[in-house]
This record gives structure tokens, C-alpha cells and sequence, in this order.
């Protein structure tokens, strides 16, 4: 569970590290606005440097989710051995109505604890009614990665119209 833990801490260190490197980035980039080529070009490099940052992090987080799920799995194979039920009941509570999931082990946890399972599946129906309670570490380092790279397309381009534009209607610096 340490090194679960420790892939959630680090996942959410580097979504905030990349969060702040962005937004900083954007806002210093575009405090003044586009006067030269050379400003412009500069943006433009910057901006897809960090997309291309922002798609190395997609594989990066994935690969420590992947990981994630494997000690999960070997979690609740020993606690199967031990008759313990905390990585299991996490993962039937993340997927309780989920088609895609086959192993989950609800029907086994019926026959063998079904007072564990009532209980379970009342929580469960209590917290569905919760907001935010489906969300997962996944989907919320793909939203988050996904916005910041728009974020950077639509700096870019607004940056570029902010140059072009001007240049267009004669009223820049060639």
C-alpha cells in the first residue's frame, strides 16, 4: 500500500508542478505583447516544448497508474490469503456498476461475506448520490492534461493573432 501511496503522491506532485510551470509560463509570456518575429517564433517554441512535455507526462502518468493497479492486484491477492477485504471493497466500490470489468469478485464476496456485501453495496448506493465520488486519479490527470495543453494552443494562437493581425491591417513593425 506504501508504494500505491507513493505513486498517488507523486502523480499528484507532478500534475501540480506542471499545473504551476504552465500557468507561470503562459502569464510571463504574455505580459507584453507581440512586437517582433523573433517574439513570436519564441512563444510558438515554448509553447509546443510544453505540449510536447504535456504528452510525455500522459505516458508517464499512465505508466504509474498501470503500475499502481498491478500492487492493488497483488494487494488483494493477499488479502484473499489473509481473508481481508480493504483493496477489494476499493475496487468494487470504483467499479460496482462497471460492464467492462469482469473480475471483480462481487458474486464471490456475496457467497462468502454477505453481510460484507450489504453493507457494501449500501455504502455504495449512499455515495453514488455524491458528487466527485466517481472521479478517479485517471480521469483527473487526463482532464488536467488535456486543458493545459489547449491552454497552450489557444496562448498560441491568440498570441499569434495578437501579431499577425496588426501585421495584416499595416499597423505593426515589420
Amino acid at each position: 500500500m506504501r508504494r500505491v501511496e507513493s505513486i498517488d503522491a507523486r502523480l499528484w506532485e507532478g500534475a501540480g508542478i506542471l499545473l504551476v510551470i504552465s500557468i507561470g509560463a503562459i502569464s510571463l509570456l504574455g505580459w507584453d505583447p507581440p512586437v517582433t518575429k523573433a517574439d513570436f517564433i519564441f512563444v510558438f517554441g515554448a509553447a509546443l516544448f510544453s505540449i510536447l512535455v504535456l504528452i510525455a507526462w500522459w505516458f508517464i502518468f499512465h505508466r504509474w497508474i498501470h503500475l499502481q493497479r498491478i500492487y492493488s492486484y497483488r494487494a488483494r491477492e493477499i488479502e484473499d490469503k489473509l481473508d481481508l477485504r480493504l483493496n477489494r471493497y476499493a475496487r468494487l466500490f470504483e467499479y460496482w456498476e462497471s460492464k467492462t470489468v469482469v473480475d471483480l469478485g462481487k458474486d464471490e464476496l456475496k457467497d462468502k461475506a454477505p453481510v460484507a456485501y450489504d453493507r457494501l453495496q449500501n455504502f455504495w448506493e449512499n455515495q453514488r448520490k455524491k458528487r466527485f465520488s466517481h472521479v478517479t486519479i485517471q480521469w483527473s490527470l487526463r482532464s488536467l492534461t488535456a486543458i493545459l495543453v489547449v491552454a497552450w494552443i489557444l496562448f498560441t494562437t491568440l498570441y499569434g493573432i495578437a501579431y499577425f493581425l496588426p501585421q495584416c491591417l499595416g499597423l505593426g513593425n515589420a
